[in-house]
This record gives structure tokens, C-alpha cells and sequence, in this order.
């Protein structure tokens, strides 16, 4: 009985200590930079999210990701479409892994507010930008849809580049 008590307790710490190494990057130095290299300076404050624009680049310690187009996605076959009186946008992103290990992202990291509501994912959408892990050095690119009211006058999508410090970066919808 002490053996497995043992065991168990062992698995436990490690499990613990797993957890927080995998979640210890630090990504608070994150840039937004305008086209593919000048820097702004514009680096995340606990208080103030990044702004990222269309033809921005957000850079954090592990991912640089280019926010290369947004608009309305009208390609939806007439029995996935959005709701009466909603609308879906896309953002196309191109996200490369600049870290020394692999890294995780997908949509479902993202959240669309319209005027400062919740709005969920759509998820019929062509070219999603998921993946399962983007090995170092890696590129990746894809979609990501929302539904939104058509009437929404501000659209924008949080993206949390410091798990430990809550920092996000909200890319804005046009």
C-alpha cells in the first residue's frame, strides 16, 4: 500500500511540475510590427491589449503571426449559413513557430467579441486555421470564422499572448 501511495504521489509532483514548465513561456515581450519588419515598439502592458491590423505582424517569444486579410465570407451553402440577420467574417492569419519547441494554436484560442458580445466560432468555413502542433520553425496558415450581427458597428478578436499575465492582443475586424 505505501508503494503505490508512493507512486501516486510521485506522479502527481511530476504531473505538476509538467504543467508549469509546459505553460512557463514567456510571450510578455510581444510586438505588433507594421508589414513584415519595422517595429512600432508597441509591446503589451498588463492594462493595454496590442492593437494588430490588417498587414500587421504580432510577435511573441514563440510565434510570429501576420494578419493578412479580413472580410465577410459569403461561400457558405445555403444550409450553413448564419442566422436571420447575422453575418460571418473571416481573418486569414499566417502564424510561423519562432520558438525552440513545438507549439499549439487554433482558432479556438481566439475570441470574437462584436460590440463587446461573445460571438461564437463558425466552423464551416474553408482552410481553418487549426493545427495539432506547429513543430519550430514551422509555418502554418488559415481561415478562422465568426458569426456576427450584421448591424455590428466594432468586431474585434482577443488573442491571449500570456497565459500567466492575461495579456492579449485584439485584432480588429474592418
Amino acid at each position: 500500500m505505501k508503494k503505490i501511495l508512493s507512486v501516486l504521489l510521485a506522479v502527481i509532483v511530476l504531473a505538476t511540475f509538467a504543467f508549469f514548465a509546459v505553460g512557463s513561456s514567456d510571450d510578455s515581450s510581444a510586438t505588433v510590427s507594421q508589414g513584415e519588419g519595422v517595429t512600432d515598439g508597441n509591446k503589451t502592458e498588463e492594462s493595454k491589449p496590442l492593437t494588430v491590423k490588417v498587414g500587421d505582424v504580432l510577435t511573441t517569444d514563440s510565434l510570429k503571426i501576420i494578419y493578412a486579410d479580413c472580410g465577410v465570407y459569403t461561400d457558405y451553402n445555403e444550409y450553413m449559413g448564419p442566422e436571420k440577420g447575422n453575418k460571418i467574417v473571416y481573418l486569414k492569419l499566417e502564424a510561423e513557430n519562432i520558438g525552440s519547441t513545438d507549439t499549439y494554436l487554433s482558432m479556438f484560442e481566439f475570441s470574437c467579441y462584436a460590440d463587446d458580445v461573445a460571438m461564437d466560432e463558425y466552423i464551416y468555413g474553408d482552410n481553418l486555421f487549426s493545427s495539432d502542433a506547429i513543430s519550430s520553425g514551422r509555418k502554418m496558415s488559415g481561415y478562422m470564422y465568426f458569426e456576427v450581427p450584421k448591424d455590428a458597428e466594432k468586431i474585434e478578436v482577443e488573442y491571449e499572448t500570456d497565459y500567466w499575465t492575461s495579456n492579449k492582443a485584439i485584432f480588429v475586424v474592418e
